[in-house]
This record gives structure tokens, C-alpha cells and sequence, in this order.
């Protein structure tokens, strides 16, 4: 063997390891990429994931205080009863604050899930009965009727207790649905 022919081999043997490096750098780059990629997507997914838990869990937390608010405001109205300036103001504010119910609801009520959807709606309609209550509360100690009066108390208290157990039951719900949606990402 002569000089040039090792030469040859020399070359041929740097175009080989040359082309095997360059193999593995482009695997490598690919891979990095893949990897990149999948990585860009779960964080993708994760922000998505988390925006709409916050979203779901704002929704739930203003309805619920939209609930609260109003709840008290009709509790201060049922002292009153029978005081008609006193009543009167405080039925304007509670007519400001049902509207806010009402806008809250439906936002979380379009939040879902189901379950949650129908304490929404369980929520509304038992505050609602307890706003009916306390009108026809006031109506009654305003016509001086006893009996009318104890009867509307009574049934003022029962409708208190039940928008109260329905709040109850709410969160409830929207604690089970934020917590599925937790580990539903995970």
C-alpha cells in the first residue's frame, strides 16, 4: 500500500464520520424540536386549563356573593317589616342587587357543568321565594292582620333557611366541579 492509498482511506474514512455525525446532529435537532414542541403544546394547554378554571372559579365566587349580598339585604328588609319609609329604601337597594343576581346567574349558570348548572338555578329560585316572602311580610304587618303576620313570619323563616341550605348546596357543587377540573388537567 502506498502512500495515496492511505490518503484515500484517510478521506474516505472523515467523509464517513462526517456524514455519521451530521446523521446524528440532524436526530438530535429533530428530536430537540419534537421535544420543544410537545413541551410549547403542554404549556399551551396549561395556561389554557388554568385561565378557565380562573374563569369558571370567578364566575361561581361572584354569583355566589351576588347570592350572599342579597340574602342579608332581604334579612334587613324582614326587621323592617312594617316600617314603610324604612322598607322602601332598602327594597330599592335590593332590587339593584337582584338584577346583579340575575346577571351573575346566567353567567354562571353558562359556566356548567350540569350539577352546577341546576344549584344555580336552585340558588336563583329559593332566593327569589325568600324575596317574595319578605314582601308579602312587609304587606302583611302593614295591614296589621296578626294572624296573616305569623304566618308570613314563619313562612319568611322557611324560605330564609332554604336559600340558605341552597347556597350551601351550591358552593358545595362548584367546589366539586373546580376540583374535577383540576384533576381532569392533571
Amino acid at each position: 500500500m502506498d502512500a495515496s492509498w492511505a490518503a484515500v482511506i484517510a478521506a474516505g474514512s472523515a467523509v464517513v464520520a462526517s456524514a455519521t455525525t451530521g446523521w446524528f446532529t440532524a436526530l438530535a435537532a429533530r428530536t430537540q424540536a419534537r421535544l420543544n414542541r410537545e413541551m410549547q403544546r403542554d404549556q399551551l394547554r396549561h395556561a389554557q386549563v388554568e385561565h378557565r378554571y380562573q374563569q369558571r372559579r370567578q364566575a361561581y365566587a361572584e354569583f355566589a356573593k351576588a347570592a350572599g349580598v342579597l340574602h342579608s339585604r332581604l334579612g334587613d328588609m324582614v326587621a323592617v317589616a312594617g316600617q314603610a319609609e324604612a322598607f322602601s329604601l332598602l327594597l330599592d337597594e335590593a332590587r339593584a342587587d337582584r338584577a346583579v343576581l340575575l346577571s351573575t346567574m346566567h353567567v354562571a349558570f353558562l359556566e356548567g357543568p350540569a350539577e352546577v348548572g341546576a344549584a344555580v338555578r336552585e340558588l336563583y329560585e329559593t332566593v327569589n321565594a325568600f324575596w317574595g316572602a319578605t314582601r308579602r311580610l312587609h304587606d302583611a304587618v302593614c295591614s296589621a292582620a296578626p294572624t296573616r303576620i305569623a304566618e308570613h313570619r314563619a313562612l319568611t323563616d322557611q324560605r330564609r333557611r332554604e336559600a340558605r341550605s341552597s347556597r350551601d348546596a351550591f358552593v358545595v357543587a362548584a367546589r366539586e366541579a373546580l376540583d374535577f377540573s383540576v384533576r381532569a388537567a392533571v
